[in-house]
């Protein structure tokens, strides 16, 4: 073989080799010019129509109430009510401390019947200043002890009376200071003055108070009847509350029914006081 012919075959070989180059980087040039198309409009937009949020409220299932629920819902109601109306320990059978108290039985801690229980002792105890303030020591104490029956446990109770206690020592010093400061003879007569009147206030204090035997119930109905009688004609006139001493409950539960169901015109309302006094005391209105 020529030399000019190994040349020309060199040539040919060497030309094809750049013949391959060029098409390899045109090739990997248009793969690279090469661009995603852009989504259109129409693809990039869901044909699902969007969701309604759900709220809450409807995601959750609405809760109801069980009958044991119910009837201590029910209960509350009856108490709020009785509150309202002033029917706090009394009548027997329908007032606020009852029902305040059954609902803390069934549900112990309830809100609601924690807090009646407690405008029941404010209003006792509120009573019982009014009635202090007035001089009427013995009907303070009544309510304080109406208060107690309701919550014993209630710090206003106590501090109620540490303030009755200190308003009737106040008075008994200004009472004595006043006395220290007349002549003696002057302070004589206000003495007698004085005693006239504790007298009278006493006698005062007397009337309305109806003492039963203690042997009561130990007698026939009509001798009950007969001997509670002058009551319950006092109750139908003047449309009294009434204040039972008596120390026995459920005999005392007994008087108060015998005088409500002969009064027909109002219902009587009462307060029983565990107390061996055996006496029935009409309450002013």
């Amino acid at each position: 073989m020529s030399i000019k012919t190994i040349s020309l075959l060199f040539a040919v070989i060497f030309l094809a080799g750049c013949q391959a180059n060029v098409k390899k980087s045109d090739s990997s040039q248009t793969m690279a010019d090469a661009k995603p198309s852009a989504p259109t409009l129409a693809s990039s937009q869901s044909t699902t129509p969007p969701r309604t949020p759900v709220t809450q409220a409807e995601a959750l299932p609405k809760k109801t109430m069980t009958a044991y629920e119910s009837l201590t819902d029910k209960l509350v109601k009856q108490g709020q009510q009785a509150l309202a109306e002033k029917r706090l320990l009394t009548p027997v059978e329908d007032n606020a401390n009852l029902y305040f108290q059954a609902v803390l039985g069934r549900d112990p801690g309830n809100y609601s019947a924690t807090v009646g229980i407690a405008e029941i002792v404010d209003t006792y105890t509120q009573w019982a200043w009014n009635t202090a303030q007035q001089g009427n020591y013995k009907m303070a104490t009544r309510y304080l002890a109406s208060a107690r029956s309701a919550n014993p446990e209630d710090a206003t109770i106590t501090q109620m009376e540490q303030r009755i206690a200190r308003l009737k020592a106040q008075r008994a010093a200004a009472v004595a200071r006043q006395k220290a400061a007349q002549p003696s003879a002057e302070s004589s007569q206000k003495e007698n003055g004085h005693a006239v009147e504790t007298a009278v206030t006493t006698a005062s204090a007397k009337a309305g108070q109806y003492f039963l035997p203690k042997t009561l119930f130990s007698l026939s109905d009509d001798e009950i009847v007969e001997k509670m009688q002058p009551i319950i004609d006092k109750v139908k006139k003047d449309k009294n509350d009434i204040a039972i001493y008596w120390p026995n409950d459920k005999e005392a539960r007994l008087i108060y029914q015998i005088i409500n169901s002969r009064v027909v015109d109002f219902r009587v309302r009462a307060m029983i006081y565990h107390r061996s006094d055996y006496m029935v005391e009409l309450q002013q209105n």
